[in-house]
């Protein structure tokens, strides 16, 4: 049984200067709710380990609210607004270091949806995955590495000239993890399946990485895996 959580608007955060990090298990840890109507609402994310990246896996719940592209995760450096970004809607979109490529959705994004995607520099090699299902592999920015140092975000796009953001996540979102390395597909379909003994990222790990929400962000009970 989910846990009621109630709602904390960005001002209570900010007063209070508190960040989203606690000792809660992931799996009672509550999602995260970015309204309709506050094109303003992201989160913050103060990742464990720099973001200079040879391999990454990132999964994660999400019931979007319309279908157009929004963005879940963006990092974004001084020199690349496009560092990694990853984006759903009617398809799903990927920028490592500023190339793009994407995937198709063959699903009505109605409710939760669980997403991972893979890299890896050594072969460029790129894999998604959709409620555990694999997807056809494509290949990206080969012997790249991503650039430490910059700004990580969820629920928003980062222009990092202007200082504005963009592209914003209306919906749920949450067990948002970020690896170092690229997953098995089996323990891609384990966290799908909402299997007991969930892996956590090493760069973020859900309910324990430092956040913090802005412009509305609240949190709300996590329904994903019920």
């Amino acid at each position: 049984m989910c846990k009621a959580w109630p709602s904390v608007n960005s001002q209570e955060m900010l007063t209070a200067g508190l960040l989203l990090i606690s000792g809660i298990k992931s799996s009672t840890f509550p999602a995260f709710y970015f309204p309709v109507e506050n094109i303003e609402s992201f989160v913050n994310v103060h990742p464990l380990h720099d973001m200079s990246l040879q391999a990454f896996t990132l999964c994660f719940w999400a019931k979007a609210q319309h279908a157009g592209s929004q963005t879940v995760l963006s990092y974004s450096t001084q020199e690349r607004d496009n560092e990694l970004v990853m984006t759903v809607g009617t398809d799903v979109g990927l920028w490592i270091g500023g190339h793009f490529i994407s995937f198709p959705l063959y699903h009505q994004a109605q409710g939760w949806l669980h997403y991972c995607t893979a890299w890896t520099s050594q072969s460029g090699m790129t894999n998604f995955w959709l409620n555990g299902a694999a997807g056809k592999a494509k290949s990206v920015q080969k012997g790249y590495v991503s650039q430490a140092g910059g700004t990580l975000v969820l629920g928003k796009a980062r222009d990092t000239l202007l200082g504005t953001f963009s592209n914003g996540f209306t919906g749920w979102m949450t067990h948002v993890n970020l690896w170092s390395q690229v997953l098995s597909p089996a323990d891609v379909r384990a966290l799908a399946l909402c299997k007991p003994g969930q892996l956590q990222g090493d760069i973020i790990a859900w309910g324990e990485t430092p956040m913090t929400l802005l412009g509305g962000v609240v949190l709300e009970s996590d329904t994903s895996c019920q």
